[in-house]
């Protein structure tokens, strides 16, 4: 006879022999003790998960002689015949070579004939998301009101392709991915089958090369064997997958810790020349880096827990690098998982992706804190020196007075420039008004400006708001002068509607009208300033007055004081 695949010897004939699926299983065997089992099913899940196996092992469960129950009993004509595929009645149809209309209409045609040797008549459809939209179309009426003696079982890696009105015309199971441990237990049961001898770190290297997959698991254990004979070590796995060993992956950790940038290029260099993928080789380490991170938060998980068998440095490993360290490798080494596919020249993307790794900070804890411990020194240096230069230009200040008086000049000029650009003023009234403003009308309009403020509230509230920002420095001439310190407060003040409610109040409370006129406080101190030094250098008098030039105080405005000299 023929040799036979690992995976077609030891295909499950039950459900107790699918592994690592007991949520399905438990349920079908009830629906099957119980006869409800549906007209339809959908299972779903990654390859090598037992989806066409558990489609097999139902349909014998359905026609068995002995049944329907929960378990075939893999010994009457009809159980034998489905195991073998001579049983016309079980249809495995494989959709993806089989994907057209055509075919679908004559699976509809044929589905009303009556099983001719078995029970029910089953159709597996498999890798039915591969079936074209009008071939879903010609099924969905038979999917959905199929004859009693008809049941479909559609198999797929990607439900996501399937449309919604197959998926809810069928009752969907969800095959998960096989832990390590489960396949691990399924492995020694197969060795001591063949009487093979395997070490625990082949198991589980094969397990977490395969990915979850029980098939590929199978297939390399039977790659393996052919290459090894009897006794399976683990460097046998490496030599037949191509993998890179945990102890190369350890020593390039362990190097990467020490940032020894040549040691790392050694050991990159020893592995490509050993016939390694460059590409598989970072996927290795980016996955050592990853399990590194897993076991440092939750060292109890069951998948790290291959990790640990036959590698000492491991625990070591986990415990010398910080959370952020391995965060910033895993980034890293991604990033160039991503650049390699798009180079021309791989290595050397690869190459510079290592030596970017010894770049990361804070990959251990005491240097961490000698950083920490010197960056406080540092900062407590910086402010030694500045309270030491603070303290010079206290002395330098007090010594020499007169650098305050040369400087006022500059700041007014400053203060000039600092002005909001968008105040404009009536100055020629308001130093008319500040020349004939006398202290005690100053006094008696200050006496009544609270007055003032409640009877504008008392008109309009937001008027009254507005105005609390300001304060009356100088009435007379007909007019009042108001200072405001926010510019905002004095633009709305000044709006015709808002001036005619404070001027009509003015008029009740003074007893005749006043004009309003408002500025901002650094504006009425220079106004201030140059009406009293005006007032002291003029002789007393009316006839001898002058009258203000235009010209002259808009060159003042523009330039300043200290800057014009008038030459008669």
């Amino acid at each position: 006879m023929a040799y036979r695949a690992l995976y077609r010897v030891f295909r499950p004939q039950t459900f107790q022999d699918v592994v690592g699926q007991e949520h399905i299983t438990k349920t079908l065997q009830n629906a099957l003790r119980e006869q409800r089992f549906s007209h339809a099913y959908l299972f779903s899940g990654p390859r090598g998960t037992g989806k066409t196996s558990a489609a097999k092992i139902l349909a014998k469960a359905v026609n068995c002689q002995q049944g329907p129950a929960p378990e075939p009993c893999n010994e009457c004509a009809a159980c034998k015949g489905i195991t073998e595929g001579s049983v016309v009645d079980v249809i495995e149809i494989d959709a993806a070579s089989n994907r057209g209309v055509e075919e679908i209409r004559d699976v509809r045609d044929k589905v009303k004939y009556a099983p001719s040797e078995v029970r029910f008549k089953v159709y597996i459809i498999d890798e039915v998301h591969m079936l074209t939209t009008e071939a879903f179309n010609a099924l969905l009426k038979t999917l959905e009101e199929p004859p009693g003696h008809v049941i479909f079982i559609l198999a797929t890696t990607e439900p996501h392709r399937l449309p919604a009105t197959i998926i809810s015309r069928c009752q969907r199971f969800d095959f998960r991915s096989i832990s390590a441990k489960a396949m691990m237990d399924r492995l020694r049961y197969i060795a001591a089958t063949e009487n093979v001898e395997i070490s625990d770190q082949a198991l589980a290297l094969m397990s977490r090369v395969s990915e979850g997959g029980m098939r590929d698991v199978l297939s390399l254990f039977d790659q393996v064997l052919s290459y090894s004979g009897n006794k399976v070590e683990v460097d046998d796995v490496i030599l037949v997958t191509g993998v890179v060993s945990q102890s190369v992956l350890a020593e390039v950790t362990e190097l990467v810790r020490q940032k020894n940038a040549s040691g790392l290029l050694e050991v990159l260099q020893r592995v490509i020349s050993e016939g390694k993928n460059s590409e598989q080789f970072l996927n290795d380490l980016l996955m050592y880096f990853r399990d590194l991170l897993l076991y440092k938060t939750a060292p109890k998980l069951d998948e790290l827990q291959h990790r640990l068998m036959g590698d000492d440095q491991f625990h070591g490993l986990s415990q010398s690098f910080t959370h952020p360290f391995l965060y910033s490798i895993i980034e890293k080494l991604s990033k160039v998982s991503q650049d390699m596919k798009w180079a021309s020249h791989p290595k050397i993307v690869l190459e510079m992706g290592l030596i970017r790794l010894l770049e990361s900070e804070g990959n251990s804890e005491q240097p961490k804190e000698a950083a920490t411990n010197a960056s406080v020194e540092d900062l407590l240096q910086r402010i030694n020196q500045l309270e030491q230069r603070l303290n010079q230009v206290g002395q330098v200040a007090v010594s020499t007075p007169a650098a305050e008086v040369m400087e006022t000049p500059r700041k007014e000029a400053m203060r000039r420039v600092g002005m909001p650009s968008t105040v404009r003023i009536s100055e020629n009234r308001i130093r008319e008004v500040a020349a004939g403003s006398e202290p005690e009308g100053l006094r008696k309009i200050t006496g009544l400006w609270s007055d003032v403020l409640n009877r504008i509230k008392k008109k309009k509230i937001q008027v009254h708001a507005w105005l609390l920002d300001g304060v009356p420095v100088a009435v007379g001439s007909g007019g009042l002068v108001v200072s405001f310190k926010s510019a905002i407060h004095r633009e709305t003040t000044e709006k015709p509607q808002h001036r005619q409610i404070i001027e009509e109040v003015l008029q009740s409370v003074w007893g005749q009208r006043l004009d309003l006129l408002t500025l901002m406080e650094n504006q009425w101190q220079e106004i201030e300033a140059t009406t009293r030094s005006t007032g002291a250098s003029e002789p007393q008098g009316e006839e001898n007055k002058e009258e203000s030039d235009p010209f002259l105080d808009e060159a003042i405005k523009l330039v300043g004081e200290h800057l014009i000299h008038i030459k008669d």
